[in-house]
């Protein structure tokens, strides 16, 4: 026979709120959360089934007691029920007493005076990316709470047939299914990156996303789910670790995608959206039109889009960032240390590199955006060695450094076989490619790593240069005794040769953006005269950058001698002499 549950027997079945977790923490939100919620519950007692569902319970915030008034739940009685919450470990104990203040009619002559018990009960954590029956960005989410051994409930009572027959009966719980703690955070923000660079690419590429969240995740994280509108773009729900507020995602292209697309985020009842689509590539030639002069004092590292920068003062062998508006941040002071070492930016903006401090060396990875906030990535006792257009930072340990370790969500995890290899001049790019220089016993050789492959791109001398985040990598071959011929390789064209300037016969690359333009360096047949120059992708020939200056610089015979960055937004960073033969550096934009 089953009932609607209309005793007291739900309040016995709250201590069932207490759930497994995986450490004490997680009962920490259920202390903070103000509800409970009894989603499912069935208990068997004096021979019938009572069950019930779907009761939002409030609690202060702040403690684990609860004062349950029965009329809550429909029972014409004064009874509060007063649940004193006790923790040990990741077990809550609720403990309970309590005399009706009117005897409550059951039926069947039968009329209950007391309710009495112990409940005990551990807290999990949600594992999904929310309480799969909540519909209300206000639920409590992400605490199960689930019986356990040691509960013992009983309620006291009479039998009233001609005289008064006191009994005293143990509850049997059949089932509970109960969420605690938290709300889940809504979502604040959500924005995927595409480099200005990027178009159509052969291969399968990644894009980068980050979510943000109006208040810090709770214990154990929180899932923010995600979706496509296009099928064919992969992207999966993001974890954002707990007391965090964002955290980056990838967006999975397939080869030859242009879109557009729709991406859904969602969290606390609140769904954001970006349309997506990749632009058709870039290849005609342009000239700047823009440029910056860079005292000399700093040597530029590398370049942002807009026109930030990194360098280094010559003076103090510190790092340095220069924002678009030419204000200098230096970055020792910044991060609270001696000395900053930058070995990296990306496209997302991130700025990637080392702090030196009494206590020894910190890996970090901050915003450029926000150079003043706290580094996103903060690893005491790490050196920053590289790191991709994700953020995922390359490390080693300052005291072993013949060691690679890749920093994921949990910390850093070993790269054997790139560690196991003699190696120099290591980049790292979105799709997890490892561009090296080889040290072998036929001398250097340039190569792709690749999980367990490696895939060497000409058996003669040769080196590596960059590599960008469509899997496309430049380098160069070594022939004769001192000429370099610079090469792309990628899975889907093999090598190719790049083009050099009219007159000059050696060159190597600096860098390479993800729409396949290289900058590169050039040396005459003299050893001693230099240009930098631009290959767009699949050209013939190369752009002399001296013939891209803008008009002023020309007119005033500024010569360029070294390319030194190029920006996704196709900024480049440069040494030169002007119309006297003196040194400069400059930023110049199209």
């Amino acid at each position: 026979m089953k009932r609607s549950l209309n005793g007291l027997w739900p309040l016995a079945l709250l201590g069932f709120f207490l759930a497994q977790a995986a450490h004490a923490d997680v009962i920490d939100d259920v202390v903070r959360g103000t509800n409970l919620r009894l989603n499912a519950a069935r208990i068997h007692v004096r021979g019938n089934d009572y069950s019930t569902g779907y009761w939002l319970l409030p609690k202060a915030a702040g403690t684990l007691n609860l004062n349950v008034p029965a009329r809550q739940f429909g029972i014409n009685s004064d009874l509060v029920l007063r649940m004193y919450g006790s923790r040990s470990g990741n077990v809550i104990t609720w403990t309970f007493n309590d005399t009706l203040p009117s005897p409550y009619y059951l039926g069947s002559a039968n009329s209950v005076t007391r309710v009495r018990g112990t409940l005990k009960a551990l807290a999990r954590q949600v594992r999904g990316a929310d309480d799969p029956y909540c519909n209300s960005a206000a639920c409590p989410h992400n605490v199960e709470l689930v019986l356990t051994s040691g509960s013992s409930v009983f309620i006291d009572g009479y039998t009233d047939i001609i005289w008064k027959h006191y009994w005293t009966e143990p509850v049997a719980m059949r089932q509970f299914i109960a969420y605690g703690g938290v709300p889940r955070p809504r979502l604040s923000s959500m924005v995927v990156t595409t480099p200005v660079s990027r178009c159509p690419s052969p291969n399968a590429t990644e894009l980068y996303g980050d979510v943000v969240l109006s208040s810090p995740a709770p214990t154990g994280g929180i899932l923010v789910d995600l979706m496509s509108v296009d099928a064919r773009v992969g992207v999966l729900p993001v974890r954002i670790p707990e007391a965090q507020r964002s955290a980056r995602f990838t967006v999975r292209l397939p080869p030859n995608w242009t879109g557009p697309t729709v991406i859904y985020a969602a969290s606390g009842g609140v769904r954001r959206s970006v349309r997506l689509s990749v632009p058709e590539c870039v290849r005609k030639p342009f000239e700047f039109v823009r440029y910056v002069q860079v005292e000399y004092r700093l040597a530029l590292l590398g370049l942002l889009n807009g026109g930030a920068l990194v360098a280094r003062d010559r003076e103090t062998d510190s790092d340095v960032f220069v924002t678009a508006k030419g204000e200098t941040h230096k970055l020792n002071g910044v991060l609270r240390a001696e000395k900053v070492h930058v070995v990296g930016i990306n496209t997302a903006g991130d700025v990637f590199g080392t702090a030196y401090t009494s206590k020894g060396a910190h890996a970090f990875r901050f915003r450029s955006d926000d150079v003043k906030a706290e580094p996103e990535v903060w690893l005491d006792g790490w050196e920053a060695v590289t790191a991709n257009a994700h953020g995922t930072l390359l490390v080693r340990d300052p005291h072993k450094p013949e060691g690679l370790f890749l920093v994921d969500e949990v910390g850093p995890a070993p790269l054997s076989l790139v560690s196991k290899l003699k190696t120099r001049g290591l980049r790292f790019n979105a799709l997890g490619e490892a561009a090296v220089t080889l040290e072998t016993d036929k001398g250097l050789r340039a190569a792709r790593v690749y999980g367990d492959k490696v895939d060497v791109f000409v058996e003669t001398e040769s080196e590596i240069h960059a590599v960008n985040d469509v899997g496309v990598f430049v380098g160069a071959v070594l022939e004769g005794e001192k000429y370099f011929r610079p090469f792309i390789w990628s899975d889907k064209k093999e090598l190719q040769w790049l083009p050099l300037p009219e007159g000059f016969v050696s060159a190597k690359a600096v860098a390479i953006n993800d729409g396949g333009w290289v900058l590169g360096n050039a040396t005459a047949d003299d050893g001693k005269t230099q240009t930098a120059f631009l290959v767009p992708p699949g050209a013939k020939q190369a752009l002399r950058l001296d013939d891209l200056l803008p008009e002023d610089l020309k007119k005033a015979e500024y010569r360029v001698t070294r390319a030194l960055a190029l920006a996704d937004d196709f900024g480049v960073a440069v040494l030169a002499t002007d119309g006297q033969g003196q040194r400069v550096q400059l930023v110049l934009r199209p």
